[in-house]
């Protein structure tokens, strides 16, 4: 069995740096993982919406306010394409993060061979990284804003179309009117 390394070994130094870009890479693929489930989301909300639209515009469909129902899907696709886009965005962001905490990680086991030649470039690299990280944090912020803004939407959507009803058709009395 080997000899532990002692503390203050350049090997073990440059190990224990290497964990701190490591980190940031768990971290940044936890929000790839759940980004990626978010715009898997949003494309298949699209789809039905995209049918939806299709059948209504074709008179496939037995519903009342078909322009209005039309209309409201061309809005919410409008609102999806949007949320869509800062999806993507992140995402490359994401990736993009990654890939400098992976060149991090890198850089400090090259510079610890080259005895601190490199000094500045791990660093450069994990800046570029956490920033890019804020730039996607940043953007899934937005999307998340917007689906709650398309949630509203639909609502309001909803409301409408029963408060239209209500007025063709007000309801009569109910069974406890004498």
């Amino acid at each position: 069995m080997p000899a532990p390394l002692p503390i203050d070994s350049p090997t073990y130094a440059t190990l224990t740096a290497m964990i701190t870009p490591a980190i940031f890479m768990t971290a940044n693929a936890s929000l790839i993982i759940s980004t990626s489930n978010r715009m898997a989301r949003i494309v298949d909300r699209m789809r039905v919406l995209d049918d939806l639209g299709d059948k209504l515009s074709r008179g496939a469909l037995d519903v009342d306010f078909r322009e209005l129902r039309l209309d409201h899907v061309h809005e919410q696709l409008a609102l999806l394409e949007r949320r869509a886009d800062r999806i993507r965005n992140a995402l490359a962001a994401l990736y993009l993060a990654f890939a400098h905490f992976v060149g991090t990680s890198l850089a400090l086991a090259i510079d610890s061979v080259l005895f601190n030649w490199l000094i500045v470039l791990p660093t450069l690299l994990a800046v570029i990284g956490v920033g890019l990280l804020l730039g996607a944090s940043v953007n899934l912020a937005r999307e998340a804003k917007g689906a709650l803004s398309s949630n509203a939407s639909e609502l309001r959507f909803y409301r409408s179309l029963h408060e239209r009803r209500t007025k063709l058709d007000p309801p009569g009395p109910g069974p406890d009117a004498s």
